[in-house]
C-alpha cells in the first residue's frame, strides 16, 4: 500500500537536526526543540505500524521518492519488521535524550550535542527504511558521521583513542560496503532489494547458476554488517568504545547502534545472499558466529570487574541470540529475532541508565566499589529495579526477555519451521548454555552491587561523592523505558503478533516483493507527472529511462510485471553484460 508518510521517519529527525544546529548555544530552546521532534517521531511511527497492520495495507507500506517506479527510484518500505525497529529506536533515543538534559555537562551539550543526535536518528531510520543497498550505504554514512563526532563529544583522552579506532574500522567497513555494492550492481544490474530478492528467487527456482564472486560478495557483506552488529570475532571494539562515552550517550549506542546491523542481516541474507549456493558458505558462518557470540560474549560477561563492560557484552551475547534466529531461519526463528531485537533495545538502553544511577550514588562503576554502599538503607528501589533489569537480561518469564529466546532456542531444536531433518540442535544448546553463563553473570553483578553491601555501613556516600541516583531526568527515562519492558514481558500479545507477522514477511518475501514492484495504480509514475498518463507509455518510461521526450513517443507495450524483460536468463541479470 502506498503511504507518503513514511518518509516523515527520516524527515523528522533531520528537520529537527538542522533547525537545533543555529540555536546550539541556547540550551533551553534545543532541549525542547529536541524532545518535541524524538516525540513526534516516536508518534509517527506508532501511527505508521498501527497502518501497516490494517488488512488494505497488508503489513507493507511503501513510497517511491520522486514518483519513479522501483528498481530505478528510491523506495522506502515500512513493515512490521522495520515498524518494531523504528518505534523501539525512537523510544530508546527519546529517554536518552530527556537523561542526558539532567546528566550532560552544559559545555558538552554546547559541541553540538543536540544536532548531532537527531542526524543519527535520521541515519538509523534511513537504515531501517531503505529499499536498496545503494541508498543503505548513505543511510550508514548518515548515522556514523553523527556517531563519529557524539563518541569524542567528552573530549577526554580515553574517548578519542577510543574514537580514532571507532572511525578507522568503520572508514574500512564502509570502503568494503561501496565496493561490494558496485560487484551487485554489476552483476544483476540492480541495487532495490525487492528486485534482487525477485531475481535470486527466480533463478533459483529455474536452476539457473548465480553470478561468478556471488558468494565471495556475499561474504564480504556479512563482514561489513557483521562489524556493525558487533558478532565475533568482530566484536573487539565495542567493549573498548563504548563504556568511555556519557552514560545516555552509551544508553542510545549500546541499545540502538548494534541493532542496525543485525536488522541488515536479516533484511537481506535469508532471500538473497545466503540464497542459492551462497548458502554453503553463508548459512554455516552464521550459525557458528552466532553460537560463539552468545558463548563467549556471556563468559567474558563473567570475567569483567566494571558494570560498564559487563552490560557491553550482554549486548554482544544479544546480538547472538537475534543472529541465531536469523541463521536458523523460517517463520519461528526471524520471529524470534524480530521480537527480540525490539525488546533488546529497550532492556540494553535501561540497563545503561541503571548504571548511570549507580555511578552518580557511589561515583564508579567497579562492581567492588558500588558493593561497599549500604544499598538497603539509601535506594532499595533501585535495588528492586536491577534484579528486574538482570532477569530479563537472562530471559526469566514473564519478563520481555523471555519470548523472543523461546522462539530463536525452540526454532533451532526443531528446525525452521518444524522441518524434518534440519535441526540445528547445537545451536539450540548453545544459546541454554549461553543463557546459563547469563545467569551467572547477572546474579554476580547484581548481589556484588546490592546484595552484599553490609548493613552497618554509611546510609549516605562520602562527602566527595554525588548522594543521589542522578537528576529527575535520568530517573524519568529510567521508569518509561523499564515501564516499556514490562509491559513487552506482560502484555506482549500485540508485540508478539507483530513478531511473528514480520517473521512471516522475512521467510517469504514474497508479499515484499509484490508490495514495492508492483506498486497500486494510485502511485503517480513519473510518466504521469509529465504528461504521459497510459499505463502502456508508464511501463515504457520504466523500460527505457532517457528522456521525457522519449517517453512522449514509446508506444510499447506494457510488461506484466514491472521488470519482466530482465528475466533470469538476460545476461544483464546474471553477467552483468549490456
Amino acid at each position: 500500500m502506498t503511504n507518503r508518510w513514511i518518509v516523515l521517519m527520516v524527515l523528522l529527525p533531520l528537520l529537527t537536526g538542522v533547525l537545533s544546529t543555529p540555536i546550539v548555544a541556547r540550551l533551553r530552546l534545543s532541549r525542547v526543540l529536541g524532545v518535541v521532534g524524538l516525540s513526534a517521531t516516536l508518534i509517527a511511527g506508532l501511527l505508521l505500524l498501527n497502518n501497516a497492520t490494517s488488512e488494505q495495507a497488508g503489513g507493507i507500506l511503501v513510497s517511491q521518492m520522486g514518483g519513479w517506479a522501483a528498481p530505478y527510484g528510491i523506495s522506502l518500505v515500512f513493515d512490521t519488521f522495520s515498524g518494531l525497529m523504528l518505534c523501539a529506536a525512537a523510544a530508546v533515543t527519546l529517554c536518552g535524550y530527556v537523561a542526558a538534559l539532567g546528566t550532560l555537562d552544559r559545555t558538552v551539550e554546547r559541541r553540538y550535542f543536540h544536532p548531532l543526535m537527531h542526524f543519527m536518528l535520521a541515519g538509523v531510520n534511513l537504515s531501517f527504511l531503505t529499499g536498496d543497498l545503494f541508498n543503505l550505504f548513505v543511510a550508514f554514512e548518515i548515522m556514523l558521521m553523527a556517531s563519529y563526532g557524539l563518541l569524542c563529544l567528552a573530549g577526554g583522552e580515553a574517548q578519542l583513542r577510543q574514537a580514532y579506532k571507532y572511525v578507522l574500522l568503520n572508514l574500512l567497513a564502509s570502503a568494503l560496503f561501496v565496493i561490494a555494492a558496485g560487484l551487485v550492481y554489476g552483476m544483476f544490474g540492480t541495487l532495490n532489494l525487492a528486485d534482487l530478492m525477485r531475481i535470486v528467487r527466480e533463478t533459483s527456482e529455474q536452476g539457473e547458476a548465480l553470478p561468478t564472486g556471488f558468494t565471495a560478495v556475499s561474504v564480504v557483506l556479512l563482514t561489513v554488517f557483521g562489524l556493525k552488529a558487533a558478532i565475533f570475532p568482530l566484536w573487539f571494539w565495542l567493549p573498548d568504545a563504548y563504556p568511555t562515552m556519557p552514560v545516555p550517550l552509551l544508553a542510545v549506542f549500546g541499545g540502538v547502534l548494534t541493532k542496525v546491523g543485525v536488522y541488515v542481516i536479516a533484511r537481506t541474507f535469508p532471500p538473497i545472499f545466503a540464497a542459492g549456493e551462497a548458502a554453503e558458505v553463508i548459512v554455516p558462518i552464521l550459525l557458528t558466529a552466532a553460537a560463539l557470540t552468545m558463548v563467549l560474549g556471556a563468559i567474558m560477561a563473567v570475567a569483567y570487574r566494571r558494570l560498564r563492560a559487563v552490560l557491553c557484552m550482554f549486548v554482544i551475547v544479544g546480538v547472538g541470540f537475534a543472529l541465531a534466529g536469523v541463521a536458523v531461519g523460517g517463520e519461528t526463528g526471524l520471529a524470534g529475532a524480530a521480537f527480540y531485537m525490539t525488546q533488546s533495545m529497550i532492556v540494553a538502553a535501561l540497563s545503561f541508565l541503571v548504571c548511570g544511577q549507580i555511578e552518580n550514588r557511589v561515583g564508579s562503576d567497579d562492581i567492588d566499589d558500588a558493593g561497599q554502599f549500604s544499598w538497603y538503607r539509601a535506594a532499595p528501589w533501585l535495588a528492586v529495579v536491577g534484579f528486574v533489569l538482570a532477569m530479563t537480561l537472562v530471559g526469566l518469564p514473564p519478563l520481555s526477555g523471555f519470548y523472543g529466546k523461546l522462539w530463536v532456542v525452540q526454532a533451532a531444536f526443531t528446525g525452521p519451521d518444524e522441518t524434518p531433518g534440519h535441526s540445528v540442535w547445537w545451536l539450540g544448546l548453545a544459546g541454554l548454555v549461553a543463557g546459563t553463563i547469563t545467569l551467572l553473570a547477572a546474579l554476580r553483578w547484581w548481589t556484588g552491587v546490592f546484595w552484599l553491601g553490609r548493613e552497618d555501613q554509611t546510609e549516605e556516600p562520602p562527602a566527595t561523592q554525588p548522594a543521589s541516583t542522578g537528576p529527575r531526568s535520568l530517573t524519568l527515562a529510567v521508569a518509561l523505558l523499564l515501564a516499556a519492558s514490562l509491559w513487552m514481558g506482560v502484555a506482549a500479545e500485540p508485540v508478539l503478533a507483530l513478531a511473528k507477522d514480520a517473521g512471516t514477511n522475512l521467510a517469504d518475501p514474497q508479499r515484499y516483493i509484490t508490495a514495492v514492484l508492483q506498486p497500486e495504480t494510485t502511485e503517480p509514475s513519473y510518466a504521469s507527472t509529465h504528461g504521459t498518463t497510459t499505463p502502456a507509455n508508464d511501463q515504457a518510461h520504466r523500460a527505457s529511462p532517457s528522456t521525457p521526450e522519449h517517453h512522449a513517443q514509446d508506444s510499447t507495450p506494457p510488461a506484466t510485471h514491472a521488470d519482466d524483460r530482465f528475466g533470469p536468463n538476460h545476461p544483464i541479470r546474471l553477467r552483468g553484460g549490456h
